[in-house]
């Protein structure tokens, strides 16, 4: 016999790398709080408008915890995806010239949970600090 919330047993998506990527933007664009309208613009354009990917991620993201989606996402993702992930969340995180600490906080989540070192990431971040520091052109 169903269950009453039988009905949400279909209603989480199987983890791909690529569903992977828009979870992470998605659990860091939330990580100071509630998602603000126009940060789903750049969610969105960060995933090249694809509704679609976004809608599924926010399902997966209303069904699944942070810790249990970092365990889950560093068995299928390799080191490249892992990479590329960690840039778009740096890149998104720093757009605004500065990290909340909650964003900070998360981003280093990520890479524990990936078993990525900050120093084997940090030329990356130094690279996406220079490209979002416009203060150079006074």
């Amino acid at each position: 016999s169903m269950g009453i919330f039988d009905v949400f047993k279909g209603g989480t998506p199987e983890l791909t790398p690529r569903l992977a990527l828009a979870v992470s933007l998605l659990f860091m664009t939330s990580a100071d709080g509630a998602i603000e309208q126009e940060e789903f613009g750049v969610l969105l354009s960060n995933l090249h408008g694809d509704e679609k990917l976004l809608d599924k991620a926010m399902a997966y993201g209303r069904a699944t915890k942070f810790d249990d989606f970092i365990l889950s996402s560093a068995s299928i993702l390799n080191d490249a995806q892992k990479h590329c992930i960690l840039l778009n969340l740096a890149d998104s995180l720093l757009s605004d010239g500065r990290a909340a600490p909650q964003e900070q906080a998360l981003f280093e989540k990520f890479l524990n949970g990936w078993s990525v070192t900050k120093e084997s990431f940090q030329s990356h971040l130094n690279v996406i600090i220079k490209k979002n520091d416009h203060s150079i052109f006074g």
